[in-house]
């Protein structure tokens, strides 16, 4: 039982560290200084000790409800993600004009999945660990939050390293998540009908969870050696 019950933790903050890939790589091409990207994080930290704070005071039936209207933001910021994308590629490729510092934000401010998805991580570790809300919230918010300086890092790192830290990249990057978002429709439908959250016993497929953000990670550096081999050819 308890090998079970580290295990669920276990996978709980490695959804959450994945989720912070999304916002890290956002903060890793814009063109933000890195105590900007702390800010950003301690904000997520922030989020998650709230969240922490409220397990078990909000009705999981509203989680429910917000994660079924999700759907439209969803949509929502799927089209932001692929306009805002292809604009900022389109002024960098062909005027030299960096909108990163502002067209960044559609992927790396909290949306309405992430906001749902850090309640449930701390609803789910409230039930697995023996610890206050408090401490579960600010447990759950420090792997986000050094997910995000990581990832952030990391990224900025190998796009310098690799020369193509620039715009064009972050718009690709926002054009493939865009794309992604643009499957949820489909998918949170389906997760909505085929079961119910009643209890803190969320059941979560970490191998499908990791193989799409990798899937993504793949398509985001190919978008970017794509760019990197045009404009070496320019």
């Amino acid at each position: 039982m308890a090998d079970t019950t580290n295990l669920i933790a276990f996978g709980v903050l490695i959804g959450i560290a994945v989720l912070a890939l999304k916002t890290g790589l956002g903060c890793g091409f814009a063109s933000l200084k890195w105590k900007e990207v702390v800010y950003l994080a301690t904000v997520y930290l922030v989020i998650s000790i709230i969240m922490g704070y409220l397990v078990g005071i909000i009705p999981l039936d509203l989680t429910q409800n917000i994660l079924a209207a999700g759907v439209t933001m969803h949509l929502i910021i799927a089209a932001g993600l692929l306009y805002f994308g292809a604009h900022t590629k389109r002024q960098w490729l062909s005027q030299r004009c960096d909108l990163s510092r502002k067209t960044f934000l559609w992927l790396s401010l909290p949306c309405p999945v992430c906001m749902v998805a850090l309640s449930l991580a701390c609803t789910v570790l409230a039930g697995a660990i023996d610890r206050s809300n408090i401490i579960i919230g600010l447990i759950v918010g420090m792997v986000f939050f050094t997910g995000i300086c990581l990832s952030a890092f990391s990224i900025s790192f190998l796009a310098r390293r690799f020369n193509c830290k620039d715009p064009s990249a972050l718009g690709t990057a926002m054009i493939l998540f865009g794309l992604f978002y643009l499957l949820s429709p489909l998918v949170i439908p389906a997760y909505m009908q085929a079961q119910t959250v009643q209890s803190p016993n969320v059941p979560m497929d970490m191998r499908e969870t990791i193989l799409s953000f990798s899937l993504m990670a793949v398509l985001a550096t190919i978008g970017i050696v794509r760019d990197k081999y045009r404009k070496s050819k320019d």
